[in-house]
């Protein structure tokens, strides 16, 4: 194995950048609500509505305490229902409200922006062989994390 790497310390970069630059299309496009942590748990209840908090946290790769005041915020402002959990009382689902559906026309078109800048001077192939890479790294790290 090579000893000297640069992988993480770029993953972490990018992160970082991408960041920057997906909340500044967001504002671009008047989604500011969906900055941050906040529209990551919009996009995994947008996949998969009406969950227990496990999941999100499991979606979104937040950690509960930090899961808990997103919610909270995203309560307040009207995004999210917490209901009990008719199988289980002691678990909690999440759900969207609705009042997300103004966006999602929206977000395509800054996905899809995101993509352009993301993937520029990727072929196909090697925007799918990159993914793949992502995904494993991604499995090697959860699986560290247990």
């Amino acid at each position: 194995m090579i000893k000297k790497t640069r992988g993480g310390t770029l993953l972490s970069q990018v992160h970082q950048v991408c960041g920057r630059v997906w909340n500044r299309l967001l504002r671009d496009h008047d989604m500011s609500d969906l900055e941050g942590a906040r529209g990551r748990v919009i996009f995994a209840l947008w996949e998969n509505d009406s969950v227990p908090i496990k999941t999100l946290c499991e979606k979104t790769c937040l950690d509960k305490s930090t899961l808990t005041g997103i919610l909270s915020r995203l309560l307040r402002d009207g995004y999210i229902n917490r209901e009990s959990d008719e199988t289980d009382r002691r678990s909690v689902r999440i759900s969207l409200t609705g009042k997300e559906q103004g966006l999602l026309d929206k977000i395509e078109l800054v996905s899809n922006e995101m993509n352009k800048v993301f993937y520029n001077g990727f072929s196909d192939e090697e925007i799918l062989q990159f993914d793949s890479f992502l995904e494993r790294i991604l499995i090697n790290c959860k699986n560290e994390e247990k």
